[in-house]
């Protein structure tokens, strides 16, 4: 099994093994077993550790989604604000995060050099 767990950690901001362990309340023996591999969690402990590091179970088990392994702090923070918002400031937040993502696509189209442009359009 492809465990990514040290990558989960350090893209979480944790750059430190033990200081992760001591976070979720594991031995730090324990979880540096489970970072290399020489043992395994239980369903629990993953979900623990998926809550943790603020991705899927999938992620930390290597398997592949149609996600991002790992949110950064700040997309993380985005989610989590979207999270704590009521419904009509969530629609909001969804209108607004489209409205940028349209415009940074046509910026870099128009920064394009004219051969790509082709190939961006079409």
């Amino acid at each position: 099994m492809n465990v990514q767990l040290m990558k989960l950690r350090k893209a979480a901001g944790f750059s430190s093994r033990n200081d992760f362990a001591d976070k979720i309340g594991v031995n730090r023996y324990t979880y540096r077993s489970w970072e290399s591999g020489t043992a395994m969690f239980n369903v629990e402990q993953l979900w623990n550790l998926a809550v943790a590091l603020g991705c899927s179970p999938n992620d930390i088990l290597g398997w592949e989604s149609e996600e991002p392994a790992a949110l950064t702090m700040e997309e993380r923070e985005i989610v989590n604000c979207y999270r704590d918002s009521s419904p009509q400031w969530q629609q909001n937040i969804a209108m607004t995060a489209r409205a940028a993502s349209g415009e940074s696509k046509k910026e870099t189209e128009c920064n394009l050099p004219s051969a790509n442009k082709r190939k961006a359009i079409g």
